[in-house]
This record gives C-alpha cells, sequence and structure tokens, in this order.
C-alpha cells in the first residue's frame, strides 16, 4: 500500500471513528432525555402544590431559565417568596427558615453551576434532616455536553447528600407527590426536583396566571412510633440489671417536652450545648472535662443516646476505649455510632420513648451513686473553670461568659463553627429558656451567617443572636445581602482575632513554623466597613466593661491569639481526675 493511500484510510478510520462517537452520544443523550415543560402553567401546578405540602416561604435566586418559578411562588397567595443573590447563602437562608419554623421550605434557582451552589446547604439539610424542596430549573436535556451556555449534568445532583432525586417533567408531573411525601415522612430531610424548562419562560400577562381556589395546607405526616411489648420487656430487664445508666444527647432540636421527660427518668443525662438538654436538672455539660480521664468507672452499664453528633472529642475518645455493655440509640432515621457501641437501635422520636418508658413504670437498678459521682466531678470542674478563667486576661472565654449572661430570655443563640461553638460548649448555658442551633450536620464555616439571617426573618418575635469566627463571617458576608429588609432582632458578634484561631490551638498546624500561616490566614480586616455597607449598628469590643447587653446590629470583639492560646491550654487541662 502507498504511503499516500495508507494516509488517506487513517483519515478515512479517524473520520468514521468521530462520526460513530457523536451517534452513539446522541442516541445516548435521547436515551435520557425528558421532555421540557413547553406549557408554564405546568410550573404553577408545582407551586400549588407545594403550598398543599405546607411551603409557606420560598427562597428564590434570580435567572432566566428559572423565570416561570420565580413568577409562580411570587404570585402564590399563600406563600412569601424572598429573593437572594447568591444561591450559596440562599440556601443556607432557606435552611434557616426550615430549622426555626420546622417547615418545609422551598429553594428555586437557574441551570448550570447556580444549582451546584446550593450543595453545601443541602449537605448541612441532609445531616440535620430538615426538609428542603430544591427545585432547579434545567435546559433540554439533548443538550447537555454540547456547549450550550449554563448547561451541566443537573439529574442527581445532589447525591448522596439528599433524601430523594426526581425529575419533573410534562410527563413526569405526579413525581412531585411523591417528593413532598418523602421529604416529610419518618426522618425528614431534603429532597430534589429538577426541571427541564423549555422557552417560552414568560406568560403574556401575569393575569394569565391560574392558581387552584383552594390553598387549604391539607398534609398531614404520618409516622408510625409504635414500640413493641418485647422491646419493653427487652429494655426493663437491661434496666433492672444496670448500675450506671447513662443518656448522652447528641445535637437536638429545642423540645420542652423533651426536657420535661428527662427530668423525671432520673438517670444520668450528658448533653453538649447543641443538645438543647440545659433545662434538665443536674445534666453533665461539660463532657470534655469530665471525661478527661482513664478511670474506666466513668463508662456506663447501659447507654443510651439521642439526637446526632456531639462536639465533646474527649468523650468520644473514652466511650470508644471504654464501651458500655449495652448500647441502644433512640430515634428516626439515619444513625450513627461514634462509639462504636451500638447493640439495638429503636426507630421511634425521643419524647415517644421516654413516655412509653415513664407509662411502664420502669425502674432501674440503684444507680446513685453513680449519678452523685458524675454529678460531683460537674460541680469541680465548674468551679476550676471559674478559677480560671476568673484570672485570666480578656480572652474570647471570658468575653463570651460575659455575653451569654447578657442575653435576654426567650431568645435564640446561633453558634458558629470552629472555635465558637467550643468555647460556648467549655462555658456551658445555664438559661433553659435560650434555644441553641448551629449547622452542625457537617461542621462547616461557610453559610453560617446565612442561616442565622434565615431564623431570624423566620421567628421576628424573638430576639437572635450569632457569635461567629473573623473568617467565617467575612466568608459568608453575602448573607447580608438580602433583597428583603435586613432582620433588626438579629445581633451579630465576631470573635475576631485576625486569624484562624482553631489552628492556633490544636497541635498539628501550631507545629509547622512558617508554614502556619497557610492554616491561621492572618488577616487585618476588620467588620466596620460591613456594617456600613449594610446600614448595620456597629460596636467595637476590647474589654469586658464594654459588653453591655443586646442590640441590634454587628458586634466585633477583638483579642488577641497568644492570650487564648494561653487559656485554652489551661481550660484542657481541667478533668475527671478531680
Amino acid at each position: 500500500m502507498s504511503l499516500s493511500l495508507l494516509k488517506h484510510s487513517v483519515k478515512l478510520y479517524r473520520l468514521f471513528s468521530v462520526i460513530s462517537l457523536l451517534i452513539h452520544k446522541r442516541l445516548f443523550i435521547r436515551k435520557q432525555m425528558t421532555d421540557p415543560i413547553q406549557n408554564i402553567s405546568h410550573i404553577f401546578d408545582l407551586v400549588t402544590r407545594c403550598a398543599k405540602y405546607g411551603v409557606e416561604k420560598a427562597v428564590v435566586c434570580p435567572g432566566s431559565r428559572c423565570a416561570p418559578l420565580l413568577i409562580g411562588f411570587g404570585q402564590h397567595p399563600a406563600i412569601e417568596t424572598i429573593s437572594v443573590t447568591d444561591e450559596r447563602s440562599a440556601g443556607y437562608v432557606g435552611l434557616g427558615f426550615a430549622q426555626q419554623s420546622d417547615k418545609p421550605v422551598v429553594l428555586v434557582c437557574t441551570s448550570g453551576t447556580a444549582a451546584q451552589n446550593f450543595i453545601p446547604a443541602v449537605t448541612e439539610a441532609f445531616y440535620q434532616q430538615v426538609p428542603l424542596i430544591v427545585i432547579t430549573a434545567d435546559r433540554p436535556s439533548e443538550w447537555i455536553d454540547q456547549w450550550d451556555g449554563q448547561t451541566i449534568h443537573q439529574n442527581d445532583l445532589f447525591e448522596p447528600h439528599i433524601k430523594g432525586s426526581y425529575v419533573y417533567s410534562k410527563d413526569q408531573q405526579d413525581v412531585s407527590e411523591e417528593a413532598f411525601s418523602f421529604a416529610l415522612s419518618d426522618a425528614k430531610g431534603p429532597v430534589h426536583l429538577n426541571v427541564p424548562i423549555d422557552e417560552p419562560f414568560y406568560p403574556n400577562s401575569l393575569n394569565d396566571i391560574k392558581f387552584s381556589v383552594d390553598t387549604k395546607r391539607d398534609h398531614k405526616t404520618v409516622i408510625d412510633e409504635s414500640i413493641s411489648d418485647d422491646i419493653l420487656d427487652e429494655f426493663s430487664s437491661i434496666l433492672r440489671t444496670s448500675e450506671k445508666v447513662m443518656i448522652i444527647g447528641g445535637q437536638l432540636k429545642p423540645d420542652d417536652d423533651l426536657i420535661q421527660l428527662l427530668n423525671q427518668v432520673k438517670v444520668t443525662v450528658v448533653g453538649d450545648v447543641i443538645s438543647n438538654l440545659h433545662g434538665v436538672d443536674g445534666v453533665i455539660k461539660s463532657a470534655d472535662m469530665v471525661f478527661n480521664t482513664n478511670d474506666e468507672s466513668f463508662s456506663p452499664d447501659f447507654l443510651i443516646t439521642i439526637g446526632r453528633s456531639v462536639i465533646s472529642k474527649k468523650m468520644k475518645l473514652f466511650l470508644r476505649k471504654n464501651q458500655p455493655k449495652v448500647h441502644w440509640h433512640i430515634g428516626n432515621g439515619m444513625v450513627g455510632d461514634p462509639y462504636q457501641s451500638i447493640t439495638k437501635i429503636i426507630k421511634t422520636s425521643p419524647v415517644h420513648f421516654f413516655k412509653r418508658w415513664l407509662e411502664q413504670d420502669i425502674h432501674q437498678n440503684n444507680s446513685t451513686g453513680y449519678r452523685t459521682k458524675l454529678s460531683n466531678i460537674q460541680k469541680k470542674v465548674d468551679t476550676q473553670l471559674s478559677t480560671v478563667l476568673d484570672h485570666a486576661k480578656f480572652n474570647y472565654f471570658t468575653a463570651l461568659e460575659t455575653l451569654i449572661k447578657t442575653l435576654p430570655e426567650n431568645s435564640v443563640l446561633h453558634l458558629g463553627n470552629s472555635m465558637p461553638v467550643r468555647i460556648v460548649n467549655y462555658i456551658g448555658m445555664n438559661d433553659p429558656t435560650i434555644d441553641i442551633w448551629c449547622n452542625r450536620g457537617t461542621s462547616g464555616i461557610d453559610g453560617v451567617v446565612s442561616t442565622a439571617v434565615g431564623h431570624a426573618i423566620a421567628e421576628p418575635n424573638r430576639k437572635h443572636t450569632l457569635i461567629v469566627g473573623d473568617l467565617s463571617f467575612f466568608y459568608d458576608r453575602n448573607g447580608l445581602w438580602l433583597n428583603h429588609e435586613f432582620p433588626t432582632n438579629l445581633q451579630i458578634v465576631v470573635l475576631n482575632d485576625f486569624s484562624g484561631g482553631i489552628f492556633n490551638m490544636i497541635l498539628g498546624p501550631s507545629n509547622q513554623g512558617e508554614l502556619l500561616d497557610l492554616f491561621t490566614v492572618p488577616h487585618k480586616r476588620t467588620a466596620k466597613l460591613t456594617a456600613k455597607e449594610f446600614g448595620l449598628a456597629y460596636h467595637l469590643i476590647t474589654s469586658l466593661e464594654e459588653i453591655k447587653g443586646w442590640f441590634s446590629g454587628i458586634m466585633e470583639i477583638f483579642t488577641d491569639s497568644k492570650i487564648n492560646k494561653d487559656v485554652y491550654k489551661k481550660i484542657t487541662t481541667i478533668g475527671g481526675y478531680l
């Protein structure tokens, strides 16, 4: 074969390969296609269905592809619609709405990377069992991978951190009923409806928009919380033979009924600040210090856990090393096993379980010695912590101890991740009327401001306080950028030590010499100009005397990172050896 013929054959082969690839890809895309909604009345039907399932608020982000959704939610008489420009902030604002109201909240955005910016908030909602209805507008699927603007793979975008993923199309409208029911059933959680929409996007007139006349919210979730007699008999047998019984509360939403029940069961209760168990009499609130011990007698025979994650690392390490003989977890939805010791999972709410416990008059073995021992250790921890703080120079532990005492009764406290939640966990909360929230599903510093803003807007009749680190605050300043009046019932407290303070505390980064800056990200920024930009009052704090009470706006507390580190070291030496 001549050289020219060989070259010609190679060209033909390459051409044939390209054509075959294109044909295969086109066929694949066609198989994946779903019919776009060309009659936008279907969109308005979807909006009406949201109202039927209890949606009272929708957080929408501007865009063209999502125009029918913006118009539909904006026009619906039973849904308040709030526009937030930044999708990442919008996701967390919606999260705050849903957390505070315990009702489903809709998130809406346009196609492309806009949808990807919802991922952090959706992930947090997944691990905190919060019902977000995420509706993403999409391009017709035949244009995926064809270099068409704002077109990406959006189906299953939030997997696996989503309770359910659905495509809402002209031929698949019934999936919305399934999605909404699933979001609200058993343990609540986020669901995703991806909505391919073709032009035209806009009605000729707003008068053309028709909603169902009946806007009554008639959806009720029925959850089976029954506990069999066999389970209660087994529980009674274990309780009677266990001298050391302990209940540990992970992160829980505020629940007065749960507090009342726990005050009647008469066993040792341990709760981090995010467990909202500070209303329980004699609660062990300083787990990181109480379980700072190698004494295996501190470990329970029978451990009962409720809620989700715990803050206390030392308690986790202690219980992994000194595991209980029996460990039951009570709760619906996903179950974690941080102590690697679960022997049984009871799928019911803690409130229902403790009601049955009391109704059945189930008695435990005499465990007053165990309760008394841990209670005495907690009292000694309180005394030594007070001694450390009383003798320390101004730092963010003493600042927050003073600040917490100024919080109004029946208010709400939001805690940023990294150091703020840990500081408050060491200090503890004594006022049972104060509710505490924190994004501990994934423990990220992103979206902290936005979530607190959502809470404050959702519950305007209570005062809200957010305590947040400097890097987290500056990272989420877009949470202040609302097409809505900023909530005047929100106080934002920024702990500014001009760096990511936690990395000065833990041994790994602090031993890396000059490379420490890669972790701490030292800066010279303050929140003063941010407060001015958004028209918020601003207070600068450099001493305890300047912390005088709650106010609407931004309070920025400046501390010295070296003093903070010294106080932190002293606090972490307090422990169960006392």
